[in-house]
Formats: C-alpha cells, sequence, structure tokens
C-alpha cells in the first residue's frame, strides 16, 4: 500500500516520517510532503490508498474527487474542519480522527491561561521589571473558588478542565447540546440549556468546541457583550470567536481578560492591538502539544489509518 503524509510548508509538524514508517513497516510505503495546498502534491499521491492529514492543509472537494483508490483519510488530531467530508463519503473515503491524544495538554494549558489571567502573572511580572514591589500595582485579583467557570463544548477536553477547575473549588457549567442527560449529575457539574444562559451566569468562559457552521462566529458581538468585565478562553478553534468583533471588545476594554491559543486566520498578522494589551493573553497554538503528545498523536494517526485500511473500519470514524 502506499500512505501520503500530507504537511505543511509553514509551521510543520512532521520533519521525518520515521514513527509513521515505524507502525506501518511491512505494510505500507509512506511518502512526506510537505505544500501549502493540494495543487503541489505530485500526481502520483492520486493513486495512494490512504491519507495522514495535517490542519493546515485543506482537502476539498475537487482533490478529494480525483483520487483513484484512496480508502481512508485520517485527521492527525480532534478537530478535521479542513476535510471536506461529503466529498469524502461521495468518493467512498472513510475519515477518522484521533480525538484523544491531547487531552491533558489541553486541559492544562487552558488552565495555565486561566491562572494567569486570573492571578494578572503578566501584570506581576511588569511590575517587578519596572523596579516596584507594590502588589497593589498588579491589580484587583478575584478569588478562585468563588468563581463560577463556563465551559462551550463538554467532550474529552471539556470534561478533563472541568475536573481542573473543580480542584480549585469552583463552581463550574457546560453548554452542549450534543451531551446526553445524566454527564452532569455523574461529573458534579451543572448543564446550561442555552448559551446565553452560561454567558450570562459565568465568571470566565472557556471554548472546547470543534469548528462547525455552527459553530463559526459562534462568539460575536451580542455574546461579547454578555461577557462584560468577564474572561474568555479559547485553545480550539480560532474561526468560533469573531475576530473583527473580539478587536472591538479588546478596543472597549469590554473583557476583563482574554487569552487565545488559537486565532481565526493563524497566517495572517495578529492586530497589533491584542499584541499591546495586558488583559489579551496569546500563545502559537501549542495547547496540543508536549514531548509525549506530538509522538503519540503520529503513532495513534498511523495505526488508525492501518486499520481503516486493512479491516475497513475504526471507532474513530466520523460519520
Amino acid at each position: 500500500m502506499k500512505i501520503a503524509i500530507i504537511d505543511s510548508c509553514d509551521n510543520s509538524y512532521v520533519t521525518e516520517p520515521d514513527i509513521e514508517r515505524e507502525v506501518l513497516a511491512t505494510k505500507a510505503d509512506v511518502e512526506l510532503y510537505h505544500v501549502r495546498n493540494t495543487s503541489e502534491l505530485p500526481a502520483q499521491v492520486l493513486g495512494y490508498d490512504g491519507l495522514i492529514s495535517w490542519h493546515l492543509v485543506p482537502l476539498r472537494a475537487p482533490f478529494l474527487g480525483s483520487l483513484r483508490q484512496c480508502r481512508g483519510i485520517v485527521r492527525a488530531a480532534v478537530g478535521f474542519d479542513n476535510i471536506d467530508l461529503q466529498a469524502a463519503r461521495e468518493r467512498g473515503i472513510v475519515v477518522a480522527n484521533v480525538p484523544d491524544y491531547g487531552t491533558e495538554e489541553v486541559a492544562d494549558h487552558s488552565l495555565a491561561m486561566a491562572l494567569n489571567l486570573l492571578r494578572r502573572l503578566p501584570q506581576g511580572h511588569a511590575v517587578v521589571a519596572s523596579g516596584s514591589w507594590d502588589w497593589r500595582e498588579v491589580g484587583p485579583l478575584p478569588r478562585l473558588s468563588q468563581l463560577d467557570i463556563g465551559l462551550i463544548g463538554f467532550g474529552r477536553i471539556g470534561m478533563a478542565v472541568a475536573a481542573r477547575f473543580k480542584a480549585f473549588g469552583c463552581r463550574v457549567r457546560f453548554y452542549d447540546p450534543y451531551v446526553s442527560s445524566g454527564v452532569e449529575k455523574a461529573l458534579g457539574v451543572r448543564r446550561c440549556e442555552s448559551l446565553t444562559g452560561l454567558l450570562q451566569g459565568s465568571d470566565l468562559v472557556s471554548i472546547h468546541a470543534p469548528l462547525t457552521e455552527e459553530t463559526r462566529h459562534l462568539i460575536g458581538s451580542r455574546e461579547l457583550e454578555m461577557l462584560k468585565g468577564k474572561y474568555l478562553i479559547n485553545t480550539a478553534r480560532g474561526p468560533i470567536i469573531d475576530c473583527a468583533a473580539l478587536a472591538d471588545a479588546v478596543s472597549d476594554h469590554l473583557l476583563a481578560g482574554v487569552a487565545l491559543d488559537v486565532f481565526e486566520d493563524e497566517q495572517a498578522a495578529i492586530p497589533m492591538l491584542f499584541l499591546q494589551r495586558n488583559e489579551v493573553l496569546l500563545s502559537p497554538h501549542v495547547a496540543f502539544y508536549s514531548q509525549a503528545a506530538l509522538p503519540e498523536l503520529r503513532r495513534k494517526a498511523a495505526q488508525v489509518l492501518l486499520s481503516l485500511l486493512e479491516q475497513g473500519h475504526h471507532r474513530n470514524a466520523i460519520h
């Protein structure tokens, strides 16, 4: 069999397909391609049996429709918004993801961002750097155990984040219309029946939803107005927040703090406004990463693809 790993020229994840070749061993030949888009791929890829996809290279309908014998595509991540699922189905290609690889890392990063905002660590550093040790200059600091934490999306990562905030004594609520009833009882959290209810009742909101047509710009001007004086964290997908609306909110000092590990367009320059404000904390789409998580992701992606190609199915298949 022939397998292609499709990674980006910019901010690539795989430099050498050693892990994938180890997993697939005698089962398949593996080739790595760094491209900006699928038009840069060599023609022979159209005849490959399977693909491992990384998120900066979109796999759209024209490309998927031209694949001659591809039977499986694995998105090396939790989210799969770079793949046209309908086009893949029409071609008879099974698409799967790796939903469990970096749960701890994303949850830990979300908590780290929250603690940085709530304890105003960047401001504290700036005070000391200025030569002062006057704690008053740091500004007001809330008590964590008195906060209501709202989670948008309550899958594996959302649940892991809830456990971490509960350890600090926070009250945790979530909004996720696709989670079955009873989860809130099992985990000791509160369910909100509407996004409005979650936003209005939370002191800090953290996003853990996938990017879909339903969640694109889920947080816009109206929702940001409900977060006046509150905190917002996004370690999920950038386009869930309307960037223009967020820029207006930051410009107006609407939010107490905002932390972003993802951005609506990560290949464009970050607006200077976000770099100049103390209440804004940024990180370079690194929440998924640890020295253990990336090899785990690559290994699991290869294992899932092998299962798709040999058995025709895997529990991670996206239906």
